[in-house]
């Protein structure tokens, strides 16, 4: 999608924004979802071949509740396939998303008392590997011809082989029966980091705002850097490992004043950049 073209059309013909092509642009930006640069930012990220077409992806849609389970993207090269003139864009995800999106009232809903969480940080590679053959035999020994199968929409294919990858799992890899009260916990070091992470994304925000408005600048402020910079500091020191170049940050937030707080944004959408 060429946001360059699409987004006067919005902010400056809305009459226009929800017509024909615009409809999927006019449907994103009224439904909260967000526009995010490509995650690992390689040059071949963006772009893909098709027919002597070059086409570029300036952006990656996505909801802003996935965003932060995002670790980076990268292009399928359907060419070879001949099954389609689009290439989709592969997406990985944080692991701990698999156990953030076990849906306890989906299972209430459908009147289970339990569900099944699957132990996926004990799992050994002699496990992985019996799932791995155990799921070809369930794909080899299927009684449905790919003719059949291909004229499926995708919503019963997704769900065919969503029951066979679940019903291998549950005869290969370790899991655990839970009541629909259980809240998976992520482990203590991966919480803090996640915290640590939304509240330099949280700081950033607010400097950002004071450098695009620098008159907002008010001893209001001042009193929340007061309180933000000791957790600034301490959260240097805990990722030192990380941020192996020493991050200068003013005692006072007026001293970023000289400079509409530019030099300040930039450390601290380093700082945000590097934690990701």
């Amino acid at each position: 999608m060429n946001l360059d073209k699409y987004y006067p059309i919005y902010t400056q013909q809305p009459q226009a924004a929800s017509q024909r092509v615009h409809r999927l642009f006019h449907y994103f930006l009224s439904h909260g979802y967000e526009d995010y640069t490509p995650l690992n930012l390689a040059p071949n990220l963006g772009t893909y071949h098709h027919l002597d077409t070059v086409t570029r992806i300036d952006f990656v849609w996505s909801c802003p509740l996935l965003c932060r389970y995002m670790l980076t993207a990268s292009i399928f090269n359907a060419y070879d396939m001949h099954i389609s003139d689009h290439n989709p864009v592969i997406t990985y995800f944080d692991a701990s998303l698999l156990i953030d999106a076990i849906k306890p009232a989906r299972a209430r809903q459908l009147g289970r008392d339990t569900h099944r969480v699957f132990k996926f940080d004990s799992v050994s590679a002699e496990q992985w590997t019996a799932f791995a053959d155990e799921l070809d035999n369930l794909y080899n020994l299927c009684s449905i011809d790919s003719t059949t199968f291909g004229a499926w929409p995708l919503n019963q294919k997704c769900e065919y082989l969503h029951s066979r990858i679940i019903k291998a799992a549950k005869s290969k890899l370790p899991s655990v029966t839970v009541g629909n009260t259980y809240t998976p916990k992520k482990p203590k070091d991966l919480e803090s980091l996640i915290q640590s992470y939304r509240f330099l994304s949280k700081v950033a925000k607010t400097i950002r705002l004071l450098h695009k408005t620098p008159i907002l600048y008010s001893s209001r402020y001042e009193s929340k850097w007061t309180t933000y910079l000791i957790r600034l500091n301490n959260i240097c020191l805990s990722y030192n490992n990380i941020f192996t170049t020493p991050t200068s940050l003013p005692s006072f937030l007026y001293e970023g004043r000289n400079d509409g707080f530019a030099s300040l944004l930039k450390s601290l959408e380093n700082m945000t950049l590097l934690l990701r």
